[in-house]
């Protein structure tokens, strides 16, 4: 079996996210403050100034991004285990699941806290890196669930010859 390059395409994808976790996604140049967004929170670079937004305002990001990482280093763990078609299509599902949270993840930073971010200070964001490795990682699982798929169908291959 080929399951070695899926786990190192699922390990990659955690840390992308593990990456989000030190990286801002985006900064705001606002005429009076300039913010900086990033997985847990906004944050102002200028000295005095308010942040219109609380702590907990980029909390479901927070709570995704770690999901998705702990999600990644789970299935990329777990298929060095897996022997039985039941364990890959376990695998399988858990795979499905991430690669919707990742996209859950991307429309919710993309159409909500980019927009909402910037209208107080009236600025356009200035996307970051760290904007952009969600959507590495996302490649990263479709490429690794495809070669999951394609590991169940030997796997069951190899069941019916015997």
């Amino acid at each position: 079996m080929s399951q070695r390059i899926q786990s190192i395409f699922f390990f990659l994808s955690a840390l992308a996210f593990g990456l989000l976790l030190f990286l801002p996604l985006a900064t705001y140049h606002g005429e009076f403050n300039i913010l900086k967004f990033n997985v847990f929170g906004v944050s102002s670079l200028t000295p005095d100034a308010t942040v219109p937004f609380g702590k907990v305002f980029a909390l479901p990001v927070l709570i995704l991004t770690i999901t998705i990482m702990l999600l990644s280093v789970y299935v990329s763990v777990s298929i060095f285990k897996a022997v039985r078609v039941k364990q890959f299509e376990k695998l399988l599902r858990v795979s499905r699941i991430n690669i919707v949270l990742n996209v859950v993840w991307i429309a919710l930073v993309y159409a909500f806290y980019v927009v909402k971010i910037g209208q107080p200070v009236n600025a356009k964001p200035v996307f970051q890196v760290g904007i952009f490795l969600p959507l590495a990682a996302l490649i990263f699982m479709l490429i690794a669930a495809s070669g999951l798929l394609k590991d169940i169908k030997k796997v069951r291959s190899v069941d019916r010859i015997r």
